[in-house]
Protein backbone atom coordinates (compact mmCIF):
# COMPACT_ATOMS: atom_id res chain seq x y z
CA UNK A 1 0.00 0.00 0.00
CA UNK A 2 2.98 2.24 1.01
CA UNK A 3 4.34 1.30 -2.55
CA UNK A 4 1.46 2.39 -4.62
CA UNK A 5 1.22 5.77 -2.46
CA UNK A 6 4.61 6.88 -3.04
CA UNK A 7 4.15 5.85 -6.96
CA UNK A 8 1.30 8.07 -6.62
CA UNK A 9 2.82 11.32 -5.18
CA UNK A 10 5.95 10.31 -7.78
CA UNK A 11 3.43 10.43 -10.86
CA UNK A 12 2.04 13.86 -9.83
CA UNK A 13 5.29 15.50 -9.20
CA UNK A 14 6.16 14.47 -12.64
CA UNK A 15 3.04 15.75 -14.51
CA UNK A 16 4.02 19.12 -12.06
CA UNK A 17 6.92 18.76 -14.21
CA UNK A 18 5.39 18.20 -17.18
CA UNK A 19 3.04 21.39 -17.87
CA UNK A 20 5.47 23.48 -16.18
CA UNK A 21 4.46 24.00 -12.69
CA UNK A 22 6.96 26.24 -10.99
CA UNK A 23 7.19 25.03 -6.76
CA UNK A 24 10.11 27.02 -5.88
CA UNK A 25 8.65 30.35 -6.10
CA UNK A 26 6.38 29.41 -3.19
CA UNK A 27 9.21 27.61 -1.26
CA UNK A 28 13.12 27.92 -0.01
CA UNK A 29 15.58 25.90 -0.96
CA UNK A 30 15.03 22.79 1.10
CA UNK A 31 11.17 22.76 1.87
CA UNK A 32 9.33 19.72 2.65
CA UNK A 33 7.04 19.39 -0.08
CA UNK A 34 4.27 16.96 -0.29
CA UNK A 35 1.67 17.02 -3.36
CA UNK A 36 -1.90 16.96 -2.36
CA UNK A 37 -5.03 17.70 -3.86
CA UNK A 38 -5.73 20.75 -1.71
CA UNK A 39 -5.67 24.38 -2.94
CA UNK A 40 -5.06 25.19 -6.70
CA UNK A 41 -1.59 26.19 -7.50
CA UNK A 42 -1.87 29.50 -9.85
CA UNK A 43 -2.71 28.15 -13.57
CA UNK A 44 -2.90 24.50 -12.85
CA UNK A 45 -5.80 21.92 -11.28
CA UNK A 46 -3.18 20.74 -8.89
CA UNK A 47 -2.12 21.47 -5.30
CA UNK A 48 0.95 21.90 -3.35
CA UNK A 49 1.00 21.89 0.27
CA UNK A 50 3.89 22.61 2.80
CA UNK A 51 4.22 19.66 4.88
CA UNK A 52 3.02 20.19 8.59
CA UNK A 53 6.07 18.50 9.95
CA UNK A 54 8.65 20.73 7.70
CA UNK A 55 11.54 22.83 9.50
CA UNK A 56 10.69 25.64 7.40
CA UNK A 57 8.48 28.77 9.42
CA UNK A 58 5.44 30.03 7.40
CA UNK A 59 2.54 32.26 7.74
CA UNK A 60 -0.63 32.04 5.82
CA UNK A 61 -2.95 34.41 5.22
CA UNK A 62 -6.05 34.28 6.98
CA UNK A 63 -8.37 37.54 5.79
CA UNK A 64 -7.72 40.52 3.86
CA UNK A 65 -10.00 43.39 2.34
CA UNK A 66 -9.94 45.86 -0.46
CA UNK A 67 -6.75 45.66 -2.92
CA UNK A 68 -3.50 43.80 -1.94
CA UNK A 69 -0.67 42.09 -3.26
CA UNK A 70 2.41 40.27 -2.43
CA UNK A 71 5.66 38.97 -4.29
CA UNK A 72 7.66 36.02 -3.64
CA UNK A 73 10.52 37.69 -4.73
CA UNK A 74 10.36 41.54 -3.77
CA UNK A 75 10.16 42.37 -7.76
CA UNK A 76 6.74 40.98 -9.14
CA UNK A 77 3.62 41.32 -7.39
CA UNK A 78 0.39 39.46 -7.67
CA UNK A 79 -2.83 40.54 -6.45
CA UNK A 80 -4.38 38.62 -3.19
CA UNK A 81 -7.78 36.19 -4.31
CA UNK A 82 -10.43 34.67 -2.11
CA UNK A 83 -8.47 31.50 -3.17
CA UNK A 84 -5.46 32.64 -1.19
CA UNK A 85 -7.13 32.90 2.33
CA UNK A 86 -6.44 29.91 5.02
CA UNK A 87 -9.58 27.97 5.62
CA UNK A 88 -9.56 27.10 9.52
CA UNK A 89 -12.97 25.52 9.58
CA UNK A 90 -14.95 25.46 5.96
CA UNK A 91 -18.52 24.28 6.24
CA UNK A 92 -18.95 20.72 4.70
CA UNK A 93 -20.81 20.20 1.57
CA UNK A 94 -24.29 18.64 3.11
CA UNK A 95 -23.51 14.59 4.09
CA UNK A 96 -20.12 15.49 3.98
CA UNK A 97 -17.46 15.15 6.93
CA UNK A 98 -15.83 18.02 7.62
CA UNK A 99 -12.28 19.06 6.27
CA UNK A 100 -9.73 21.42 6.95
CA UNK A 101 -8.80 22.98 3.46
CA UNK A 102 -5.79 25.12 3.37
CA UNK A 103 -4.73 28.04 0.89
CA UNK A 104 -1.89 27.40 -1.38
CA UNK A 105 -0.57 30.37 -0.40
CA UNK A 106 2.43 30.50 2.01
CA UNK A 107 4.68 33.02 3.26
CA UNK A 108 8.29 31.91 3.86
CA UNK A 109 11.41 34.26 4.05
CA UNK A 110 11.75 37.10 1.42
CA UNK A 111 8.12 37.38 0.92
CA UNK A 112 6.59 41.25 0.37
CA UNK A 113 2.74 42.25 1.10
CA UNK A 114 1.32 45.70 -0.04
CA UNK A 115 -2.03 46.94 1.00
CA UNK A 116 -3.17 49.65 -0.66
CA UNK A 117 -5.61 52.65 0.84
CA UNK A 118 -8.87 51.01 2.28
CA UNK A 119 -7.63 47.88 2.45
CA UNK A 120 -5.89 45.29 5.10
CA UNK A 121 -4.51 42.12 5.48
CA UNK A 122 -4.06 39.49 8.09
CA UNK A 123 -1.86 37.34 8.42
CA UNK A 124 -0.70 34.23 10.56
CA UNK A 125 2.86 33.01 11.72
CA UNK A 126 1.22 29.41 12.55
CA UNK A 127 4.72 28.31 14.26
CA UNK A 128 5.42 31.54 16.80
CA UNK A 129 1.29 31.90 17.62
CA UNK A 130 2.03 35.61 16.24
CA UNK A 131 -0.82 37.50 14.11
CA UNK A 132 0.10 40.51 12.16
CA UNK A 133 -2.59 43.11 10.52
CA UNK A 134 -1.23 45.66 7.76
CA UNK A 135 -3.36 48.58 8.30
CA UNK A 136 -4.10 50.93 4.74
CA UNK A 137 -1.12 51.85 2.88
CA UNK A 138 1.54 49.56 4.38
CA UNK A 139 4.41 47.28 2.79
CA UNK A 140 6.39 44.76 4.87
CA UNK A 141 9.04 42.65 3.33
CA UNK A 142 9.60 39.15 5.71
CA UNK A 143 13.16 39.78 6.04
CA UNK A 144 14.45 36.80 7.81
CA UNK A 145 11.92 33.41 9.32
CA UNK A 146 15.06 30.70 10.87
CA UNK A 147 14.41 28.40 13.06
CA UNK A 148 17.11 25.83 14.98
CA UNK A 149 17.53 24.07 18.17
CA UNK A 150 18.36 25.51 21.54
CA UNK A 151 18.77 22.65 24.09
CA UNK A 152 16.72 20.69 22.51
CA UNK A 153 13.65 22.71 21.48
CA UNK A 154 12.75 24.59 18.63
CA UNK A 155 13.37 28.00 18.46
CA UNK A 156 12.07 31.01 15.72
CA UNK A 157 13.90 33.82 14.76
CA UNK A 158 11.43 36.46 12.81
CA UNK A 159 12.60 39.76 11.56
CA UNK A 160 9.99 41.89 9.47
CA UNK A 161 11.22 45.17 7.55
CA UNK A 162 8.54 47.66 8.17
CA UNK A 163 9.00 49.98 5.09
CA UNK A 164 5.79 52.04 5.33
CA UNK A 165 2.79 51.89 6.89
CA UNK A 166 1.51 50.59 10.55
CA UNK A 167 1.39 46.65 11.75
CA UNK A 168 -1.12 45.61 14.33
CA UNK A 169 0.72 42.52 15.94
CA UNK A 170 -0.78 39.69 18.68
CA UNK A 171 1.15 37.46 20.39
CA UNK A 172 -0.52 34.68 22.12
CA UNK A 173 2.14 32.41 23.10
CA UNK A 174 5.78 32.75 21.97
CA UNK A 175 8.13 30.27 21.89
CA UNK A 176 10.87 30.70 24.81
CA UNK A 177 14.43 31.80 23.54
CA UNK A 178 12.28 33.14 20.29
CA UNK A 179 12.11 36.79 18.94
CA UNK A 180 9.63 38.21 17.06
CA UNK A 181 11.35 41.90 15.31
CA UNK A 182 10.38 44.52 13.46
CA UNK A 183 12.48 47.40 11.78
CA UNK A 184 11.33 50.45 11.25
CA UNK A 185 13.32 54.23 10.92
CA UNK A 186 13.70 54.27 15.22
CA UNK A 187 15.65 50.82 14.80
CA UNK A 188 14.27 47.30 15.63
CA UNK A 189 11.35 46.75 18.21
CA UNK A 190 11.44 42.94 19.53
CA UNK A 191 9.30 40.99 21.40
CA UNK A 192 11.15 38.06 23.66
CA UNK A 193 9.67 34.48 23.71
CA UNK A 194 8.71 33.31 26.88
CA UNK A 195 7.46 36.39 28.23
CA UNK A 196 3.29 35.90 27.62
CA UNK A 197 1.06 37.28 25.73
CA UNK A 198 1.53 40.96 24.04
CA UNK A 199 -0.33 43.08 21.54
CA UNK A 200 1.55 46.13 19.46
CA UNK A 201 1.41 48.79 17.13
CA UNK A 202 4.51 49.53 14.95
CA UNK A 203 4.82 52.14 12.16
CA UNK A 204 7.31 52.78 9.80
CA UNK A 205 8.39 56.25 10.90
CA UNK A 206 9.02 55.13 14.64
CA UNK A 207 5.88 54.70 16.53
CA UNK A 208 5.45 52.14 18.92
CA UNK A 209 2.40 50.91 21.19
CA UNK A 210 1.77 48.50 24.40
CA UNK A 211 -1.41 47.39 24.52
CA UNK A 212 -2.80 47.98 28.10
CA UNK A 213 -3.60 44.04 28.90
CA UNK A 214 -0.42 42.89 27.32
CA UNK A 215 2.35 40.91 29.46
CA UNK A 216 5.29 40.14 27.12
CA UNK A 217 7.87 43.17 26.94
CA UNK A 218 8.29 45.23 23.98
CA UNK A 219 11.93 46.53 23.44
CA UNK A 220 12.54 49.40 21.33
CA UNK A 221 16.57 49.28 20.18
CA UNK A 222 17.28 52.12 18.67
CA UNK A 223 20.66 54.81 18.61
CA UNK A 224 19.86 56.08 22.28
CA UNK A 225 19.92 52.67 23.47
CA UNK A 226 17.02 50.41 24.52
CA UNK A 227 13.67 51.49 25.61
CA UNK A 228 10.72 49.17 27.01
CA UNK A 229 7.95 49.86 26.62
CA UNK A 230 5.23 49.59 29.21
CA UNK A 231 1.70 48.29 29.20
CA UNK A 232 -0.84 51.30 27.91
CA UNK A 233 2.04 53.93 26.92
CA UNK A 234 2.83 54.99 23.52
CA UNK A 235 6.64 55.96 22.49
CA UNK A 236 7.67 58.19 19.72
CA UNK A 237 10.87 57.29 18.10
CA UNK A 238 11.16 60.65 16.58
CA UNK A 239 11.54 62.40 19.71
CA UNK A 240 11.60 59.67 22.20
CA UNK A 241 8.93 60.40 24.12
CA UNK A 242 6.83 58.14 26.05
CA UNK A 243 3.34 58.98 26.65
CA UNK A 244 -0.02 57.65 27.84
CA UNK A 245 -2.19 56.11 25.75
CA UNK A 246 -6.01 58.06 25.86
CA UNK A 247 -8.89 56.52 26.54
CA UNK A 248 -10.63 56.56 23.28
CA UNK A 249 -7.89 55.11 21.47
CA UNK A 250 -7.00 52.71 24.33
CA UNK A 251 -10.67 51.22 23.31
CA UNK A 252 -10.28 51.68 19.55
CA UNK A 253 -7.58 49.45 19.48
CA UNK A 254 -8.82 46.68 22.22
CA UNK A 255 -11.49 46.22 20.01
CA UNK A 256 -9.31 45.97 16.93
CA UNK A 257 -7.03 43.61 18.82
CA UNK A 258 -9.75 41.46 19.38
CA UNK A 259 -11.02 40.75 15.93
CA UNK A 260 -7.71 40.25 15.14
CA UNK A 261 -7.34 37.82 17.61
CA UNK A 262 -10.62 36.26 17.07
CA UNK A 263 -9.92 34.74 13.45
CA UNK A 264 -6.79 32.48 14.45
CA UNK A 265 -8.17 31.62 17.93
CA UNK A 266 -7.98 27.57 16.99
CA UNK A 267 -4.52 28.13 14.65
CA UNK A 268 -2.60 29.52 17.41
CA UNK A 269 -0.44 26.53 18.61
CA UNK A 270 3.16 27.40 18.58
CA UNK A 271 5.23 24.62 16.53
CA UNK A 272 2.48 22.27 16.77
CA UNK A 273 2.89 18.17 15.71
CA UNK A 274 1.64 17.33 12.31
CA UNK A 275 -1.62 16.97 12.69
CA UNK A 276 -2.07 18.74 15.63
CA UNK A 277 -3.30 22.58 15.99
Amino acid sequence: MKTSVNRSRIHVLQLLLSVGVLISPLLPAGAAVQIEDTKRVSGSGLGVHISEDTDTPNAVLIAFQGKCTYSVDGTNFTRLEAKDVFAIKPIPPKGKDSTEAKGALIFTQGAVVRTEEDSRVDIFFRRVGTKVRLQPGTEVRFEKMERHMEGGQPVMATLLDLRKGRLFIAVRSPVPGSTFEIRNAAGRSVVEGGGGKGRYIVTADGTHVTEKGSAAPFKVFGESGVTVIAPGMKFSGKDGKMLPLEAPEAVKLLIEFDELDSLAEQEATPDAPAGKH
